[in-house]
Parts: C-alpha cells; sequence; structure tokens
C-alpha cells in the first residue's frame, strides 16, 4: 500500500488551506522576502511581469501540492489525516528543503504526532521578522502556524479551518485519484 497520498478529500483539503491562507494573483509580485510570486504563492520560476489565468493558477496549485507531498509518500507510516494536511501546508509555505530538515518532520518520522504538532509555531519568522508580534507586516504568517497546529491536533477540524479561510472544501475537478 502506498502511504500518505494526496488524493481525494484530502487533496481537496490541502488545496482550500493552501488557496486560503494565500490568496490569489494573476500577476507576479514579490513577497514580503521579496521573491516573485504568482497565483497561489507559486515561486518556481516566477519573474516579473508574469501573468496567469484562473485555470492555469488552479492547476499549478494541485501540482506544486502534489510535489510537496512527496517527501510524505516515503514516510515510513501513514499519518493521521488531520497531521498531514497540516504538515502539508507547512511543507507548502516553508518549502519541501525546510520542512524535511526541521524538527517536525523529525517526529512525524518516529510517530510522534503530539510532539510534531508542537512545532508549527516555532516557525514565526519571515524575512527576520517576529510575525507574532503585532506591526511585523506578515501577522498571517503567524495565524497561519497557529491554524496549522489547531488542525494537527485536532481542536479544529478541517472544515472549521476551511471555512475560517472562506473556503468550501469541494473534490478538485482536474485531480486523478493516486
Amino acid at each position: 500500500m502506498n502511504k500518505n497520498k494526496l488524493a481525494g478529500s484530502l487533496l481537496a483539503s490541502a488545496i482550500a488551506l493552501a488557496a486560503g491562507f494565500e490568496g490569489v494573483k494573476y500577476v507576479a509580485y514579490q513577497d514580503v522576502g521579496n521573491v516573485w510570486t504568482i497565483c497561489y504563492g507559486e515561486t518556481l520560476g516566477v519573474k516579473k511581469g508574469d501573468t496567469a489565468t484562473p485555470e492555469q493558477c488552479k492547476s499549478q496549485l494541485i501540482a506544486s501540492l502534489l510535489r510537496h507531498n512527496a517527501p510524505f509518500e516515503r514516510l515510513p507510516r501513514q499519518l493521521p489525516e488531520r497531521v498531514h494536511l497540516a504538515a502539508l501546508d507547512f511543507c507548502y509555505n516553508v518549502g519541501v528543503g525546510n520542512c524535511t530538515s526541521s524538527t517536525l518532520w523529525r517526529h512525524l518520522q518516529t510517530g510522534r504526532y503530539d510532539e510534531a504538532c508542537q512545532q508549527f509555531t516555532r516557525w514565526r519568522y519571515a524575512a527576520g521578522r517576529d510575525c507574532s508580534e503585532s506591526g511585523s507586516q506578515c501577522r498571517g504568517v503567524w495565524e497561519r502556524r497557529k491554524l496549522e497546529r489547531d488542525i494537527c491536533t485536532g481542536a479544529v477540524s478541517i472544515e472549521q479551518a476551511a471555512a475560517r479561510l472562506g473556503q468550501k472544501l469541494e473534490a478538485p475537478d482536474n485531480a486523478k485519484a493516486n
């Protein structure tokens, strides 16, 4: 059995979270770290002047989530869905390299999910700023980490998290069940 595949309701939940946290912009812009970004936070190959359609952005988000999920498929055990979703959103936001070299990841590898869930809020910095501080201009990062933690621990359901972000959980029309 392939563990931790991203399909069906888990993919729909991952899309809702990433879209809700990231928002969407169809024209490239520089994020808080001055990185060129487009669509739902995509940075790979993005340059000034790039544009995208809503359909391109949705396809790009699905492809990116699948790419960010690849390390999860190599974990030795099946993750609880809430833990998988929270950790995948984290990896999507901080990048696979940062994610898989983190203490959070080490806890996932050893099945220590409670400890993994407590790691999210340690990642509260962006571009050298503490995003937990008011006036930091990156407060969304802090709010994201707290909600990821709450999803991971089960304090907030996936449905509640999506609703908080103004998202509906819907099956992606161009996603394939893996």
